[in-house]
């Protein structure tokens, strides 16, 4: 008798509750005085419930857009509007009749939209903000000239346009034009994100998104796909449809909130969206490809988990992209269940004149950034600019190489960076003959030239920069070790002086000019070299690499392409003298490198990691502050002998930490 009591309530309740959205001029505040949302009534359909709570929501809607900001986070269909997201069909339905079925029912008493990643609305500290007023926003947008002053100091409105930190959603649609622009006629390509890596059993890493996923989508869940269609007869000049994790109240309450389908096309631009589901990915990648002339596809990082691989003579991109499809256990589906579909698809991947990289175009893309990529590589290049001069403070001897690496990495994350761009190398003394020495385990000792080469990733971006300083009490250099710093920093001046466009220098002709000059410098401070010597022994790397995204990046990109306006290139000459004695013994043991990030210009360029000090003067002042520090603490503390005021107790207490 009481449930069927409880039953005709909930019915009552969702009568009152689409009888109250029928009405135009109803309240949010009148809706809720109706009673429990009609989510929460456990006795009616699923479909029922979320009709009705549409419903709901849309006459809330109605009633308050008048006194709403444009862009409040609580509209119905459209909880988070971007503006201009570029696709024609943003506005358009977002209900499920467009979508896979999706499994996520709405929370009963969430008023506030939540997604897989941080939005403007949601996480605006995180989001760089206008300038002050009359100056140029921080945010530009595509076409948009910037000069080279890069350093932003907004302190205005978040810009709400923006997709990611920096970086406006139309940029992200202009990236998918030009790469569709770039392809043949008849051209498909796939992309699939990245996954979530295991360190040990369920114990897994931070996740990363895959970087050409990230370049053109913005979207940062794992276990994702999207689809891009050439199609002349859309405005936007193709067709987008994306697959991502099906939003699920369990998943959800471990993992946090997902996107889900209609996020996917009201936030990212996607034409479509389905749940993600290797069952469905498949059949739709068996329907979509034969139409097409051209398949562009690539694969994420190889899975953690050995799968089983087909027997079919597929390329190992397409391989991996369907070993990917797999999902860590088959029990929930099992990918050779549905053979016809996984062999046809293979089939269509192994023939090389149809399946083409997609990396490699992309990458083209990624090559010369915009305005709003080399804005955020200037915010990366100065946290860890400032991060490096932080450490010079910090270092003297008796210090450890893991306590410099916590130093770096706290200032970095403090000011804001989501991780260290690879795992940083502090050699102090003799470890810094070992080029990527990452043990970092070594006491560091007065006579010791400490070599640090870290940086930071920064909404997307990487830093990467390398210092070399002394940890002597004084903070000074020894006579020897000023001499091979000296010589290197001079390269590095000498070839930053040549990265810019105008001057069609190519990274090759770059390291070839750095051998050169790093010969006389070092014949200048004594050193004989024979044939092969300096490239062999002495400075065995190559003089820098592309930087942006990843920290190697652009891979495919030559190094015999000249350098252009909007690349980043890192500049790092280094000398590593052995014990050895065909090279003088007061320089024996010493290993220095130092590195820069350089924005190339069309007549000049942009160092991005100015913050980090380098002049010779600069770093010993930076090595020596911590004893200024202590100098002036030793002098607050013998005060009252001198006849000045007590110190207060908390006073005392804040000289003694």
């Amino acid at each position: 008798m009481a449930s069927r009591l409880r039953q005709s309530c909930c019915q009552l309740l969702v009568q009152q509750h689409e009888l109250a959205a029928s009405y135009a001029n109803v309240t949010p505040a009148a809706i809720a005085a109706l009673g429990a949302a009609p989510s929460t009534c456990p006795h009616l359909p699923a479909t029922r419930r979320h009709a009705s709570s549409a419903a709901a929501a849309a006459a809330a809607a109605s009633a308050s857009a008048a006194a709403r900001p444009v862009d409040d986070i609580r509209s119905s269909r459209t909880p988070f509007s971007l503006g201009t997201s570029g696709s024609p069909s943003s506005s358009a339905s977002g209900s499920s009749s467009s979508v896979a079925s999706c499994s996520y029912k709405p929370r009963p008493s969430s008023s506030r939209r939540t997604y897989g990643q941080p939005l403007p609305h949601s996480h605006p500290h995180l989001f760089p903000r206008r300038g002050p007023l009359g100056n140029e926003d921080l945010v530009a947008y595509p076409g948009q000239e910037v000069g080279l002053d890069l350093l932003d100091a907004g302190d205005g409105q978040v810009a709400t346009d923006q997709l990611t930190p920096g970086i406006p959603a139309a940029e992200y649609e202009q990236r998918r034009r030009r790469l569709m622009e770039q392809l043949p006629d008849g051209s498909v390509a796939v992309l699939v994100s990245g996954r979530v890596k295991s360190m040990s059993g369920a114990i897994f890493y931070k996740f990363r998104q895959e970087s050409n996923f990230w370049y053109l989508t913005g979207f940062q869940e794992p276990d994702s796909a999207v689809v891009l269609e050439r199609d002349a007869s859309r405005p936007r000049g193709y067709r987008m449809t994306m697959y991502v994790p099906p939003r699920d109240d369990h998943n959800e309450t471990w993992n946090g909130p997902r996107t889900g389908v209609d996020g996917a096309t009201d936030v990212f631009g996607a034409d479509e969206a389905y749940d993600m589901d290797p069952a469905t990915l498949l059949a739709h990648l068996r329907q979509k490809l034969p139409a097409y002339t051209h398949v562009y596809v690539d694969s994420p990082t190889q899975p953690t988990t050995p799968r089983r691989t087909s027997g079919s003579r597929a390329s190992a991109a397409a391989s991996n992209v369907l070993n990917y499809l797999s999902p860590p256990s088959t029990t929930g589906f099992d990918l050779f269940s549905k053979k016809s579909d996984f062999d046809h698809v293979v089939k269509l991947l192994a023939d090389p004149r149809k399946c083409h990289s997609l990396s490699r175009e992309v990458e083209r893309l990624r090559f010369r950034k915009s305005a709003n990529e080399l804005r955020a590589m200037r915010r990366a290049g100065r946290v860890s600019g400032e991060a490096m001069a932080q450490v010079m403070r910090y270092v003297r001897p008796g210090r450890t190489e893991s306590q410099l690496q916590a130093v770096f990495e706290y200032h970095c994350a403090v000011n804001g960076a989501q991780r260290p761009a690879y795992v940083p190398v502090v050699a102090a003394g003799s470890n810094a003959l070992t080029i990527h020495y990452i043990n970092n385990d070594r006491l560091v000792g007065d006579a010791d030239l400490v070599c640090i080469d870290a940086g930071c990733e920064l909404d997307g971006y990487a830093s990467d920069i390398t210092r070399a300083f002394p940890a002597a009490l004084d903070g000074r250099f020894t006579g020897p070790q000023r001499d091979l710093y000296e010589a290197v920093l001079s390269v590095l001046k000498g070839c930053t002086a040549l990265a810019t466009e105008e001057q069609c220098y190519t990274l090759a002709d770059l390291h070839r000019r750095s051998v050169e000059m790093l010969r006389i410098e070092l014949k200048n401070i004594g050193f004989h070299l024979g044939l092969g010597t300096l490239e062999r022994i002495l400075y065995p790397h190559y003089i820098g690499h592309w930087l942006g995204i990843d920290l190697h990046d652009v891979a495919s990109v030559e190094r015999s392409t000249k350098l252009e306006r909007g690349a980043v290139v890192t500049i790092e000459p280094g000398v590593y003298v052995p014990y050895d004695d065909r090279f003088p013994k007061h320089f024996q043991g010493i290993g220095i490198r130092i590195e820069d990030d350089i924005a190339v210009g069309e007549r000049d360029n942009v160092v991005l990691s100015a913050e980090a000090p380098k002049e010779v003067a600069d770093v010993e002042a930076a090595c020596a502050a911590w004893a200024e520090d202590v100098d002036r603490r030793e002098f607050a503390a013998a005060a009252p002998s001198r006849g000045g005021r007590q110190p207060s107790a908390q006073q005392q207490q804040q000289q003694q930490r």
